[in-house]
């Protein structure tokens, strides 16, 4: 198995479990894989997209032709994702890849054959959030949208100005800004009468933005924010000002699902990793770990797991439960796309003193347990 994820550049933040994923699937995949009758040794060849479009169509290359890896696995955001499901469809290899929207693994590149994608959806994360501006007290409200000149952005404004048109609600758009902006007064001053904002950003410059937006007094009632506060790193670093943002909650601790490799829970996952490091789990997590287990399921099931067409076919049929929740390639909402369901949660401080997400909204998954009630700002 080849495996690409972003190891150093913009993106390494989504790699920085990487070590502990990639030592429990190989500790449960030491003994070989049993298929058919016949025991198979298991190599995971890694890969580091350095955060590149083009790095990434490079090593999966290599392990096309150089590994002749029989799958690949591809990770975070579609720098990543899309150029590594390319090579594959080019090559007839298998691939399964995970963190990137539906919408933009569907929309480029080559037609999907042989690349499988298990992850939430632009739309679904925007209905999430839209519920939660419902339980925002008041009637009509004026949203806010903080969206970078990039396909993350392009997709949030596309959604939620369908969703604000749809409520009959104001929608203020901060135009499409470049990544790394130092100065956001112009943009604050379009906020002003914003109760609700809705952002997109690069975890740096959500950073920037936060903290002139509190400086200049703008304070919002709600503020849902997509990708830069996925992560408790991003939370510490803005201490007390992360305190009620929303972010979605893709996994988590308190998922009830185990690992279908070695029956690991999500929970004693994260506490692995935080007592091996010391940090607060991620949510790549549980996704990463995740595709280690659906590619086993797929050579499993496959007639011959070294037949590359066997194992696109029994991708195609594949559906079952991993340490991220259930997967199901075979109703879509698109061709080889199994969907996950999407929750939404609020920073706050733990007894320890460290920011961890409380899940405050389960309607796509009820099988989650809430952790608490919504908060404003």
């Amino acid at each position: 198995m080849g495996y690409v994820s972003p190891q150093t550049g913009g993106l390494a933040v989504f790699g920085e479990s990487n070590d502990d994923v990639l030592g429990a699937v190989r500790k449960a995949l030491a003994g070989g894989v049993r298929i058919g009758g016949t025991s198979y040794e298991v190599k995971i060849v890694t890969k580091d997209s350095q955060s590149s479009a083009t790095r990434a169509a490079q090593v999966a290359s290599e392990l096309i032709q150089n590994d002749r890896a029989d799958l690949i696995l591809a990770t975070s955001t579609p720098d990543t994702t899309n150029p590594v499901s390319d090579q594959c469809e080019a090559a007839g290899v298998p691939c399964v890849a995970t963190i990137c929207p539906w919408e933009i693994w569907t929309a480029g590149g080559a037609a999907k054959n042989y690349s499988f994608l298990h992850f939430i959806g632009t739309e679904q994360e925007v209905g999430v959030f839209s519920g939660l501006w419902k339980r925002v007290p008041g009637g009509e409200h004026v949203v806010a949208g903080l969206w970078p000149n990039d396909t993350d952005g392009d997709l949030y404004r596309k959604f939620v100005t369908a969703r604000t048109g749809e409520l009959g609600w104001k929608l203020v758009d901060s135009g499409a800004y470049e990544d790394g902006t130092q100065d956001y007064s112009a943009i604050l001053g379009k906020f002003e009468d914003a109760d609700i904002l809705q952002a997109t950003p690069i975890p740096p410059d959500w950073v920037t933005f936060w903290r002139q937006a509190r400086q200049s007094r703008y304070a919002p009632k709600l503020a849902c924010v997509a990708k830069a506060m996925l992560f408790s790193s991003v939370a510490d670093g803005l201490g007390d000002l992360a305190r009620n943002l929303v972010a979605g909650v893709w996994w988590a601790p308190g998922f009830p699902y185990r690992s279908s490799l070695d029956g690991t829970t999500a929970k004693a996952f994260a506490d692995g990793y935080r007592a091996g490091t010391g940090r607060q789990w991620t949510p790549p997590m549980g996704f990463n770990h995740a595709l280690f287990e659906i590619a086993v399921a797929a050579l499993k099931s496959a007639a011959d797991p070294k037949d590359r067409a066997a194992v696109r076919a029994a991708l195609a049929a594949l559906k079952g439960e991993a340490i991220s929740g259930r997967y199901d390639f075979t109703k879509g909402p698109s061709k080889n796309v199994s969907l996950a369901p999407d929750l939404a949660g609020q920073w706050r401080k733990g007894a320890d003193g460290k920011f961890d997400l409380t899940i405050v909204d389960n309607s796509l998954d009820p099988a989650i347990p809430l952790q608490g009630d919504l908060e404003l700002l």
